[in-house]
């Protein structure tokens, strides 16, 4: 990258983090940091988020680095519903804008665009429309597996083209983990723009975990395909 593209990066980070702390201020949505974040989840506060950096073991390519920046944003006891109306508004913030989010299910993603219910389908039959869509690979009996090597390959990048997209109905197992132990994350909904996925709306416990990638977030911005361009300044 060179130093006027760096800057540019640098410079559009720090005005998106402005908006989303003026966001979040306007609302009276106390900010903490990273050491306290978790033991809030445990706790009784009613609504907090933070800014961060974490890391994630896996492959580095153009969506994907070692480690990145994140926001995350705690509500106890909110629907989806609710959640969503005030992802609504955050992403009309920070991106000055008034649009309406289209909300669509996993299933209907598949059949809109692959032309096949995929909780229909055994997974011998998913195995045959993944060879028929041209995708050779040895996965097994991972019914998961063959779900997610289609949907990365021809539905997510149709995602949000138009207006940002919230899907949902996400199979069981589709982004479940584990923290501490025994607390487990389920997801209610992922978010994208541009093909490219931002956020998640995620449960523990009492609360709803809303989880944003702010290098993603940059990447809509800056109008790039590449995380590796909105790194400058990090």
């Amino acid at each position: 990258m060179n130093s006027s593209c760096a800057l540019d990066a640098a410079n559009t980070r720090v005005v998106l983090e402005k908006n989303i702390r003026e966001f979040f201020s306007s609302r009276q949505i106390s900010e903490v940091k990273n050491a306290l974040f978790p033991l809030q989840i445990n706790a009784d506060q009613v609504s907090i988020f933070q800014i961060s950096k974490q890391s994630r073991n896996e492959a580095v390519d153009r969506r994907h680095i070692l480690e990145f920046s994140v926001l995350q944003w705690l509500q106890r006891d909110w629907s989806r519903e609710n959640v969503l109306s005030e992802v609504d508004a955050f992403l009309q913030a920070i991106f000055d804008g008034e649009f309406e989010p289209e909300r669509r299910s996993f299933r209907d993603a598949f059949i809109q665009r692959l032309g096949f219910d995929p909780d229909e389908l055994s997974v011998a039959e998913l195995r045959q429309e993944a060879r028929r869509l041209g995708l050779n690979a040895s996965l097994g009996e991972d019914r998961l597996a063959w779900l997610k090597l289609m949907f990365v390959h021809f539905i997510e990048p149709t995602l949000g083209i138009n207006e940002p997209l919230y899907l949902t109905d996400l199979p069981d197992q589709w982004r479940n983990s584990h923290h501490d132990g025994d607390v487990v994350a389920i997801s209610h909904a992922d978010v994208f723009i541009d093909g490219i996925k931002v956020g998640s709306v995620l449960s523990q416990h009492h609360h709803v975990n809303v989880v944003f990638g702010l290098d993603r977030l940059l990447m809509i911005i800056l109008e790039t395909r590449q995380i590796g361009k909105v790194l400058g300044g990090v």
